[in-house]
């Protein structure tokens, strides 16, 4: 699971989406829940678009706000209620530097990791999102992170991760492409991970 990460890069490159020009995002060191995070979507006519919108993902239905939900599992998400119609036509990324992943050390204490690329590059987390009707005049975007089974070297800290694309997986994920937990992990087959612990200041 996905609790918590950061966008801390001074530039992002986003031409492989179809984005032109350099984005500065203002650094953030450590984004949970409820907070308004940076994603690129398609916008109505196919086009990519970089948004904010709240992490914590309201579907339109949704009358206990409550149980927004920060993260989707890949293995579920296309059948669920809270996150099918998302899954299937409104999918999005969230740009991040880093993941953050708590661990439960033999001595019963938690030690918090931070997993970034061993080239600190772009981690983009794929995620889907949802517009929330509030009233006829007003409306707001939230969106959950997606994550999978942990791949093979990061399996000691946690069971589980976000479910990451490539820049060339990016925007077939965007486009709405049949997708599962295996696909996430056969893109990321060689991927360089940079994983170190958080030592309290």
């Amino acid at each position: 699971m996905c609790s918590h990460y950061s966008c801390n890069l001074t530039t992002v490159d986003l031409r492989f989406l179809g984005i032109d020009g350099d984005i500065c995002p203002p650094p953030a060191r450590h984004i949970t829940p409820g907070q308004q995070v940076w994603l690129v979507r398609l916008n109505e006519c196919q086009a990519p678009e970089l948004v904010q919108a709240k992490w914590g993902l309201v579907p339109p239905w949704l009358k206990d706000l409550s149980r927004a939900q920060s993260s989707a599992r890949v293995e579920t998400a296309a059948t669920s209620r809270m996150f099918a119609k998302a899954w299937q036509s409104r999918r999005c990324l969230l740009l991040a530097d880093s993941y953050y992943q708590w661990y439960m050390a033999p001595n019963k204490r938690r030690q918090l990791w931070s997993i970034r690329a061993r080239d600190h590059a772009l981690l983009l987390m794929a995620g889907i999102w949802e517009r929330y009707p509030v009233d006829k005049a007003l409306s707001y975007d939230s969106c959950a992170v997606l994550t999978m089974p942990a791949l093979a070297p990061l399996q000691m800290i946690a069971q589980r991760m976000p479910a990451l694309l490539t820049p060339g997986k990016a925007a077939r994920w965007l486009s709405g492409a049949a997708t599962c937990a295996e696909d996430f992990a056969a893109a990321l087959a060689g991927f360089a991970f940079r994983s170190q612990q958080i030592v309290p200041g």
